[in-house]
């Protein structure tokens, strides 16, 4: 169960947001002692692993993390190998990092690539399935 997707700081606070999830959580436990209570990070000027101490003091939290490539300028003249090396050098180590033992899971629930990327990576897989097909 998420609790909110995608709040925006520095419009919420982590302070305000902290209150909302704990009270969120709070009231999913009163019927589901199991369920994954999933929390979003904050979008915008916040640190992806500034949830991290909070969450890992409730049991069976999940931290929804999301990456946008696609509004940055960044990746604009980046080749296929270049976004995958992107992926292996950058992102690998950053999921590292949230992913540690005491750390709650974490689930990337968002992933955007540069557009062209994109359907370039799609035009693959649909030709794959294709083979596959045959």
């Amino acid at each position: 169960m998420e609790l909110i997707n995608e709040p925006h700081a520095p419009k919420v606070t982590l302070d305000s947001l902290e209150s909302y999830y704990k009270a969120g959580y709070d009231t999913v436990r009163m019927y589901c002692s199991d369920c994954y209570v999933i929390m979003s990070n904050r979008l915008g000027d916040a640190s992806p692993t500034e949830l991290l101490q909070f969450a890992g003091g409730l049991d069976g939290t999940v931290i929804d993390v999301h990456y946008y490539n696609l509004y940055t300028d960044d990746f604009k003249n980046m080749n296929v190998q270049q976004n995958i090396d992107y992926l292996n050098n950058k992102l690998a180590p950053h999921l590292r990092t949230l992913t540690q033992s005491n750390n709650p899971l974490v689930f990337v629930g968002k992933y955007s690539l540069f557009v062209i990327m994109a359907h370039y990576l799609l035009m693959i897989l649909i030709a794959a399935l294709m083979v596959d097909d045959l």
